[in-house]
């Protein structure tokens, strides 16, 4: 299945089985990527101190920037196996706080989302309001 043959079915047809290998499929890609992306991040945190002031400030950069890049690809490998169990008990796509679907144009541009945007925006938004109090 491809992306127009997705949106071309049936609002019946929501996480039908081709659906949920469809997205199966673009986790275990976004995945494979992530890993692949760490593994060179990875890599960049372990080149040497450099002896020259400049270069080893510039390293040291490069190094923090991997770190946080790694961090964040770390969370989302996380999210993604959190989709990948909510596929395994029957739950992808439907939203966990509000259990309306979640619409195919998010699923396909962020798979390992759990959320629909508006529960989503309502959980950010009582952050917010948490954080001022």
């Amino acid at each position: 299945m491809n992306v127009e043959q997705l949106l071309a079915q049936s609002a019946d047809q929501y996480m039908c089985e081709d659906q949920l290998e469809f997205f199966r499929q673009k986790l275990a890609e976004k995945a494979a990527m992530l890993r692949e992306r760490i593994e060179k991040n990875q890599a960049l945190c372990k080149i040497e101190r450099q002896p020259d002031e400049a270069d080893s400030a510039s390293a040291e950069e490069d190094r923090s920037t991997a770190t946080r890049l790694i961090e964040m690809d770390l969370q989302t490998l996380k999210q993604i196996d959190a989709a990948f169990k909510a596929i395994d008990a029957g739950d992808y796509g439907f939203c966990a706080d509000t259990g309306e679907p979640i619409t195919l144009q998010r699923l396909l541009v962020i798979p390992e989302s759990l959320l629909s945007v508006e529960a989503m925006q309502a959980r950010e938004a009582r952050g917010r309001h948490q954080r001022a109090a």
